[in-house]
């Protein structure tokens, strides 16, 4: 290619770089005036529109896309269009960002060009375009080799307002050293416990990482990639290491920026149904024309020279050893946090189409579910608990890796070897025997259903695809397409029924390729450790800095907090107004034909295309249930369809379902009420949901009442599935601790606010964590006890007198849809369930446990930054106070906290919300606890003062709607009426109330709810298991480390 040419020679660099600027400004064709929705029909392979030469075309009907691939011939920057008639249009900038060491330095620039630029000086002007936006999406990410800056909306005046900004951000940024300080890292002084002076790091990256790091799998995952990625750019933290990110300079940032932000180095990519001419125009007279060809910037790649995945010896690699934070959950012997895995190159190319396809659908059939061979040699042999992160085919890296990795084994070092032979023995076993045919089959039939699954903002997710593509120099359009892949797999398997196996043998079963091994042993105290030998590192600093330089850091800090404190010329960015938002929006409607099925009350969504996909939603009523069982129903939803019944066992139930649908869903939901969120009860449910071609409904319909009225859960092969199910779930929740903390304190604080408040608790909360935490440590006595309630739970609802229908299919279907459903389940169904006598039930005399919440609590687990949230009574969804709470929620959200909490306390993330019943104010990776509450009592203060504007109440607003006007999918329709009652009617008051607010309106509920008389707040922390619990404990909170009787601090 030009570029490669232009690379080879500086005197040929030189001339070619004349020759283009003096082509500048030119299209060489006549450019076709293209209206939304055109398509690109009109455009020719070979010719150039506004200096972008279209160099290909590809159409692949498989996603409905023509792709196109051009060229921008005086930067040779790259441009990938994927022309679809989908109105939810997506735009990126790419660039290839290899790190060459830990500091994080693609990551902070993420950050800091998001900062302010050239044409729009404001400090932020990313989350100011949010609210200014009617976005479908917004983001930038740092990847392991390339960072990617995307945005999607409907809307053509949002998609150039925010082209222009995210544009502008990305070649023409500040990048002042003041926002490097902050979103970076900084030094600070502060008075410790003593109130001695001393210092401090800062920055939101930096607190970034310490919350990503401190989760287990995170780290996990990261320190194997470091080892066996040794010698490539991979063997480096692209996000940061916290120990690193404090050496990173001002100057490194705006050199990195100088090389790698260039059009030289970048792709953009669209997608949607907007004219893709006015996006070239656009980028070459506003951006690429103030830019030459730069070889420097095009040389910009992984770099490959002197690394070989070859061995140098052939013995087994030596066992890596490190520790990790502990689960402090449950104090059982085999700790989640025990983690193994054994990792190794796979001599294929990552851009190879076919062969990463291959691999892929091998690594899934080696791995994924209980049939597997890998899962019966290590879980169901109770070699470990569970698969853990590092298991499976990873094309993330330029080079690609194959792993398998477990947690939750016992004996540290000593349960390796066996760990290792298991897996050699089961892959040589699949070499010898062949993967199953209904599993390969199962594997298949979900790709033909995920072609015709409409999902939630689909042009994103092909840039992902494409972005790793183009970043490790792959063929986009070969990439894109899968039926070719399909097609030649299916020809492949016809030839040799053992193709499968031989990428087993040929690709993961060498022994000439690098390998690791790494095991994880987790310290209670690793966290502990971490912030002492950070305290100790900085006080050696401390001592070294003289009184001049202590000086320096006080009047850095003074410069930072007056630079964030500087009214902002927000004025400069883009805006959508209220006029660009329609009275009525018909996309938001739903059409529902309600009948009645054998007496079981179904709703028909009617939609113009489902690509002959019906969605079946089964909603039974929970109110028959006893209120003990209510703690169980988690485990519940977990282990429905994932035990067997008398037709088929445990491990065969997912190939099963697999040959007929897209799956079973089970999920336990509560409702509030709509009109009295604290005086009336809630609803809870169980919500089953699946998907299935014409085909395939009966069959379909047959297995699911299979496994409504057959599930044999008392069966000593599905007791054994039932206990590592446990296992597995308890080990996956004490993992969502670090990152999921701002949620989990959120249900905790809403519990007793509202009837609702306990049942989220029980389902979904810390409450349920510690319950699975016990469970997975139970006696095979208490085992069976757990199964008979899970069966109680089975006989109780799963009747159609509990049942509700809602279905999203074609017109042409409906018929069918709907004889299959009353001969396949409805009958059915109602011939084999019966109301079982309330005494014969296990849990009948035993008493929900509640659990207690005081007005502070503090629990901490081994995280690096806390979680703090603060949440007070509110009103239900139909109140009038609710619409103008919810924006009020925005504005105290984007106009102060995230300057408080985010900007000057270096928190990661903050957030205001409005729900049903309960107003809450939230953080994440949040290192300052207390000056965060201070934040959210000076809001409450803020609001209630009414400093804030017009332009905010529309800026909150326009958020509001971006939200409520979202495109939906078919399978999202009908939705909300059927779980929650919302008709269309109650929608549009809403709408209306939203576009009638004004901001006296805004005071007025401020001066309402945050009053002196407002009811008592609840304070919930999850934060980190430190020295400084004390500090809580004489605050007022009560302070637990969680799942310990003994409270802290006492």
């Amino acid at each position: 290619m030009l570029r490669h040419v232009l690379a080879a020679s500086p005197a040929s660099v030189r001339l070619q770089g004349q020759h283009l600027r003096r082509l500048r400004g030119h299209s060489f064709s006549s450019v076709p005036v293209l209206q939304r929705g055109d398509g690109c029909k009109a455009l020719q392979v070979g010719e150039t529109y506004h200096n972008f030469t279209l160099e290909r075309v590809a159409t692949v009907p498989e996603y409905g896309v023509d792709a196109l691939e051009l060229r921008h011939e005086p930067t040779q920057a790259k441009y990938v269009h994927l022309d679809a008639k989908d109105p939810n249009n997506v735009f990126a900038v790419m660039f290839r960002t290899p790190p060459s060491n830990s500091t994080g330095v693609a990551h902070i620039l993420e950050h800091t060009t998001l900062c302010g630029s050239k044409r729009f000086p404001v400090r932020d002007p990313f989350f100011n375009m949010i609210k200014r936006s009617l976005n479908t999406y917004m983001n930038a990410l740092t990847g392991a080799d390339h960072t990617m800056y995307p945005f999607s909306t409907t809307n053509a005046k949002d998609w150039r307002n925010l082209m222009s900004v995210y544009l502008d951000a990305a070649f023409f940024p500040n990048l002042s050293k003041l926002d490097f300080l902050q979103e970076g890292h900084r030094l600070e002084i502060s008075e410790d416990k003593d109130g001695q002076g001393e210092l401090v790091y800062k920055g939101v990256v930096l607190n970034e990482m310490k919350g990503v790091l401190s989760d287990s799998n995170n780290l996990f995952g990261t320190r194997m990639q470091q080892e066996l990625m040794r010698g490539t750019i991979y063997e480096h933290v692209s996000g940061g290491d916290p120990k690193d990110i404090p050496s990173l300079t001002y100057e490194d940032l705006r050199a990195f920026h100088a090389k790698n932000y260039h059009p030289s180095n970048c792709c953009f990519y669209s997608y949607g149904d907007m004219p893709l001419t006015d996006h070239l125009a656009y980028l070459d007279q506003e951006i690429l024309n103030k830019f030459d060809y730069s070889a420097d910037s095009a040389s910009t790649h992984i770099n490959t020279e002197g690394f070989s995945m070859r061995k140098t010896v052939s013995e087994i690699p030596e066992l890596v050893v490190m520790q990790g934070p502990s689960s402090n959950m449950s104090g059982e012997a085999a700790d989640p946090n025990t983690k193994y895995c054994m990792s190794k190159f796979v001599d294929v190319g990552s851009t190879d189409p076919f062969s990463t396809f291959v691999l892929r659908i091998v690594g899934y059939l080696l791995t994924n579910g209980p049939a597997s061979p890998l899962f019966k040699a290590l879980i169901d042999s109770n070699l470990a608990q569970d698969f853990s992160v590092g298991t499976g085919f990873d094309t993330s890296t330029y080079y690609p890796t194959f792993g398998v990795g477990v947690e939750g084994i016992e004996g540290g070092k000593d349960a390796v070897p066996a760990i290792r032979e298991a897996v050699h023995d089961a892959l040589e076993k699949v070499v010898a025997e062949g993967f199953e045919k209904e599993r390969v089959d199962g594997l298949l039939h979900q790709l033909e259903l995920s072609l015709k699954h409409v999902t939630g903002n689909f042009g994103l997710q092909l840039m992902h695809g494409i972005s790793s593509v183009w970043a490790h120099g792959g063929d986009i359009m070969e990439n894109l397409q899968l039926n070719p892949l399909l097609e030649r797999l299916n020809n492949e398997m016809a030839r040799d029924p053992k193709f499968l196996e031989s990428f087993v043998r040929d690709y993961l079963m060498r022994d000439d390729l690098r390998e690791v091994q790494m095991l994880m042993l987790p310290s209670e105290g690793f966290v502990r450790d971490q912030d002492r030998r950070e305290r100790e590192n900085l006080a050696v600093k401390l001592v070294e800095q003289s009184n001049a330089d202590l000086d320096r850091i006080a009047r850095t800090t003074e410069q930072l907090e007056r630079h964030q404190q500087k009214e902002q010329p927000v004025e400069c960015l883009p805006t959508l107004t209220l006029d660009d938002i329609p009275l009525v929006e018909e996309g938001n409607f739903d059409h529902i034909d309600t009948t009645q099925l054998n007496s079981t009350s179904a709703e028909f969504v009617r939609v113009p295309s489902t690509n002959e996909i019906s969605y079946l939603r089964l909603l039974f009523d929970l109110g028959a249930l006893p209120q003990a069982y209510h703690r169980y129903m988690n485990v519940f939803t977990t282990v429905f369809g994932s035990l067997g019944t008398s037709r088929y066992a445990y491990d065969e139930l997912p190939t099963v379902v697999a040959n007929c649908s897209g799956g079973v869903s089970c999920s336990a939901m509560t409702a509030p009420s709509l009109t009295d969120v604290h005086g009336e009860p809630s609803k809870q449910s169980l919500l089953l949901g699946t998907m299935c071609l014409p085909h395939k409904v009966d069959e379909t319909l047959s297995l699911l009442h299979e496994l409504l009225t057959d599930t044999q859960f008392l069966s000593e092969e599905n007791l054994r599935q039932l206990r590592l199910i446990l296992q597995s779930s308890a080990s996956t929740a004490s993992s969502s601790i670090s990152s999921s903390g701002a949620a989990l304190a959120g249900t905790r604080s809403r519990v007793g606010l509202t009837p609702a408040g306990v049942y989220d608790e029980l389902y979904s909360g810390l409450t349920q964590i510690e319950q699975l935490q016990e469970w997975a440590q139970c006696s095979d006595e208490e085992l069976r006890q757990i199964a008979q309630v899970l069966q109680d739970i089975a006989r109780v609802v799963f009747s159609p007198a509990n049942l509700r229908l809602s279905v999203v299919t074609e017109d042409k279907l409906r018929s069918q849809v709907e004889q299959s459903l009353k001969s396949k389940l409805l009958e059915p169904l109602a011939g084999s369930s019966s109301m079982p006598d309330i005494e014969s039930l296990a849990l009948t005399s035993e008493e929900l446990k509640l659990p207690t919440v005081s007005p502070k609590n503090y629990f901490a687990f081994p995280v690096s930054v806390n979680f703090v949230v603060e949440t007070q009574p509110s009103v239900s969804f139909a109140h009038e106070d609710h619409v103008p709470l919810t924006v009020l929620s925005q504005i105290m959200s984007s106009c102060y906290l995230h300057q408080q909490v985010r900007e000057q306390g270096g928190a990661y993330g903050s957030g205001v919300s409005q729900s049903e019943g309960s107003f809450s104010m939230s953080s994440h990776y949040d290192p300052n606890t207390f000056k965060t509450l201070d934040a959210y009592a000076g809001a409450r203060r803020w609001a209630v003062s009414g400093e804030f504007s017009d332009r905010d109440v529309q800026e909150a607003l326009l958020s509001v709607f971006a939200s409520v006007d979202a495109p939906k999918t078919p399978s999202m329709k009908g939705r909300m009426g059927f779980l929650r009652g919302i008709t269309n009617d109650m929608r549009q008051h809403r709408r209306e109330q939203y576009l009638s607010l004004k901001r006296q309106d805004l005071v007025d509920v401020a001066r309402k709810y945050f009053n002196e008389d407002s009811p008592e707040k609840r304070t919930i922390i999850i934060g980190k298991d430190g020295d400084d619990l004390h500090e809580f404990s004489n605050k007022g909170f009560d302070v637990q480390r969680f799942a310990s009787s003994a409270s802290a601090g006492q």
